[in-house]
C-alpha cells in the first residue's frame, strides 16, 4: 500500500509515519508539507490513500520562508483540487483541532465530517482527530485504514 501524507507539523508528521510503517503491511510512505506540493506528490504518485491535515501552508517552507498563508480549511480545498483533477484517491483527515476557523464561521470537527462527506463522500474517509499524549487516534486511524482494504 502507498500512503501520502499531507503534515506540515513534524511531530505529528513523524508519529503518523511511524505508526503507519507499524501497522500497515508492506508500506510505502510519502511526504509533503503543503497543500500544493500534497497535490503535486498526488498527481504524480497515484497513492492508495492520503491522509491528510486540516490546516496547512499553500507550500512547502524553503530555508528562509514559512510556506506562505496558513490555510485554516487547507483540506477542503485539498479536496476540491482532488476532485477537480478527477482523482479518486481516497483521503483520511487526521487533525489535532477540534474547532476550526473564527467566529462566527467556526465549525466543529464532527460537523466538517458531515460537510465534507456530503461534498466529497467519492474520496473522503473520515476524520480522526489526533493528539500526541491520547493514542485513541491510532485506533480511529486504523479502522479507517482496514476499511479501505475491505472496499
Amino acid at each position: 500500500m502507498k500512503v501520502l501524507i499531507v503534515e506540515d507539523d513534524e511531530n505529528k508528521r513523524l508519529q503518523l509515519e511511524e505508526f503507519v510503517i507499524e501497522s500497515v503491511p508492506e508500506v510505502e510512505v510519502s511526504i509533503e508539507q503543503s497543500l500544493q506540493g500534497g497535490i503535486r506528490k498526488a498527481r504524480q504518485e497515484m497513492p492508495d490513500v492520503i491522509l491528510l491535515d486540516m490546516t496547512i501552508p499553500n507550500y512547502s517552507p524553503g530555508p528562509d520562508e514559512s510556506g506562505g498563508q496558513m490555510h485554516i480549511f487547507g483540506g477542503t480545498q485539498f479536496l476540491r483540487q482532488l476532485t477537480r483533477y478527477k482523482i479518486k484517491i481516497p483521503v483520511i483527515v487526521v487533525t489535532q483541532f477540534e474547532t476550526f476557523g473564527d467566529p462566527p464561521e467556526t465549525k466543529r470537527l464532527n460537523d466538517l465530517d458531515v460537510e465534507l462527506k456530503t461534498q466529497y463522500g467519492q474520496i473522503y474517509r473520515g476524520a480522526v482527530y489526533y493528539h500526541a499524549a491520547v493514542h485513541g487516534w491510532k485506533q480511529d486511524l486504523l479502522r479507517l485504514l482496514n476499511d479501505l482494504n475491505r472496499s
